[in-house]
């Protein structure tokens, strides 16, 4: 079995970012491509787009939870789960 170290949690944090980040540009993309063929859809994808940028730094708090933990960190896992409720709390206020 792989043994979980800091080059994998830093590649898990990366590839978090990455997905986030192109997820992000693919719906604005698609949002464009519908506003100049004048589609209705358009301002759905621009949301989208703007919902996966604001998502992809809590998918990152999530990822360190979890590589902490798997790193038996459990302070700092412990810290970035607070982070966590603390964004999910901004998130609702």
């Amino acid at each position: 079995m792989n043994k979980f170290n800091d080059k994998g949690f830093g590649r898990l944090i990366q590839r978090a970012l990455l997905v986030g980040v192109f997820l992000c540009l693919l719906l604005f993309f698609f949002g464009f491509v519908f506003r100049v063929s004048g589609n209705t859809c358009a301002g759905g994808f621009f949301t989208a787009g703007v919902l996966a940028l604001l998502l992809t730094p809590a998918a990152r708090v999530i990822m360190l939870v979890y590589g902490f933990y798997r790193m038996r960190e459990s302070l700092m896992a412990l810290a970035a789960f607070a982070v966590l409720v603390l964004l999910l709390i901004a998130f609702l206020l």
